[in-house]
């Protein structure tokens, strides 16, 4: 996708979820969605190998926002994240339709091996993914779990370390 279709989903998904028409007024309401641009565009410079400027918009983004995704990581289109504040995105790869809530930490556990999120994944507050774990489409990781083992597409995981809630088991299995 173009950096342009990119942000026009990554609007459209702040319309969905605020159930309005989408507009530019977006981007001064709301600090998520003028952090996921910022990171958009680092992405973009960083993928056309334009030196410094990725990285400079990098910091600016922990700084402005809080929100630190580093341009080298790659997130599909629709990504919805209305509190940045603390979240950290160190991903092999994120799908599409991802919303991370707020305080969300994704990232290596002791090796560099990152995780991988699929399409339509949902992560509550606090939520911690950790190494190289795959969370399937669809999944809900719930506020405060500690991810560090795979999820399965459809699943629920809640806890410390994070376990599959009992019903998603039973849905993933059939």
């Amino acid at each position: 996708m173009t950096l342009k279709q990119l942000i026009h989903s990554d609007i459209e998904a702040w319309a969905r979820v605020w159930k309005s028409k989408p507009s530019a007024s977006f981007v001064f309401y709301y600090c998520g969605l003028r952090a996921t641009l910022l990171y958009r565009i680092s992405h973009a410079l960083w993928k056309s190998r334009v030196p410094l400027l990725p990285g400079m918009l990098f910091r600016l983004n922990i700084t402005l926002h809080g929100l630190d995704v580093p341009p080298c990581t790659p997130i599909g289109p629709g990504l919805y994240i209305p509190h940045p504040v603390g979240t950290v995105l160190s991903a092999e790869r994120i799908g599409a339709n991802v919303t991370f809530i707020s305080g969300i930490t994704v990232g290596m556990r002791g090796e560099a091996e990152f995780p991988v999120i699929d399409d339509g994944v949902f992560v509550g507050a606090g939520a911690r993914i950790l190494g190289k774990v795959h969370v399937g489409a669809d999944a809900k990781i719930g506020a405060n779990a500690v991810v560090l083992k795979d999820v399965p597409a459809g699943a629920t995981a809640v806890g410390v370390p994070a376990r599959i809630l009992g019903n998603s088991a039973q849905k993933v299995a059939a």
